[in-house]
């Protein structure tokens, strides 16, 4: 199987390199050998053999002393960076290594009803792995931010991510079985009830699978977080339209009841994104196997 990783072509010795950086950064040749632990001449003799393999000069005489010659600061600003990148990078694997750190982002309803409940059972397996839940609807740039994931709803388009399908939903009508006047007998009955809501999923849908002819009812409560909408349908407070994978604890102990068997779908779909497509690292590769497992029992 061809390797992903690509040739660097022929290079100067690394240690020659080192010398170099070292120097061009402490603008002292003295210095450098002290960082090193290594002679002055070694760091001299390294540098004039560099310079012989290269074809051009790094440092001009200047008094006493030498300055970088224009092809040195170029040299000298690519291997800082270079090395800075294999120290960061060196040090990021060290501490995934002692206790890998997974950063996640999506809705503060997906987190609050359906992540957050499942997530001691992730723990309970995985303990080396050390979660961190950002719920937010804004959307937020996951690499800028060193975020390992998001979960997002829509339609899948967000140019520069890796995605991955992670499950579709569906609205569904709930009430409490305790609701003042008790509950409707048909979908017709709903316009003598306060109706509950997202802000981005309205009635229309469903009452027009519903065979309900009219507009969006005007006697409704509107919620801009659906884990909200949930719990004042709980509470009683008025019937909900709400998302089927949001109400699972609330249907299993009774809080709330499915008033009929007619559910509409969710536009869209909840989906994996990602800074970067896999190979990923364990910890990431792992949370994310867990999630399709657990989206997939439903």
């Amino acid at each position: 199987m061809d390797s992903p990783l690509k040739s660097p072509g022929r290079l100067p010795s690394l240690s020659a390199l080192r010398a170099f950086e070292a120097a061009a950064r402490l603008g002292n040749l003295a210095r450098a050998a002290d960082e090193l632990f290594v002679t002055h001449g070694a760091i001299s003799h390294q540098i004039k053999a560099l310079e012989s393999q290269l074809g051009f000069k790094l440092f001009a005489r200047h008094g006493r002393g030498v300055v970088l010659t224009p092809q040195g600061q170029r040299l000298a600003s690519t291997l800082n960076g270079a090395f800075g990148a294999i120290a960061s990078e060196i040090s990021a694997i060290a501490q995934e290594q002692q206790r890998p750190r997974l950063v996640i982002t999506c809705l503060p309803s997906f987190a609050a009803k359906w992540l957050t409940p499942r997530l001691g059972e992730f723990i309970g397996q995985h303990p080396h792995i050390e979660l961190w839940i950002r719920s937010t609807k804004t959307r937020e740039n996951l690499a800028a931010e060193d975020i390992d994931l998001g979960i997002r709803v829509g339609e899948g388009k967000w140019p520069g991510l890796y995605l991955e399908h992670l499950m579709d939903d569906e609205f569904a009508v709930v009430a409490s079985p305790h609701l003042a006047g008790g509950l409707p007998a048909s979908p017709a009955d709903l316009s003598r009830y306060l109706l509950l809501r997202s802000d981005t999923e309205p009635w229309a849908r469903w009452f027009e699978a519903a065979g309900i002819a009219g507009s969006e009812p005007q006697g409704s409560m509107v919620f801009n977080d659906s884990a909200l909408l949930v719990q004042a349908a709980a509470e009683g407070q008025g019937i909900g339209l709400a998302r089927a994978s949001l109400i699972q604890p609330e249907l299993a102990s009774g809080k709330l009841v499915k008033l009929f068997d007619l559910t509409v779908p969710m536009p869209g779909a909840y989906w994996i994104v990602a800074p970067e497509a896999p190979p990923w690292r364990p910890a990431v590769a792992t949370f994310v196997a867990w999630l399709k497992q657990k989206a997939s029992a439903g």
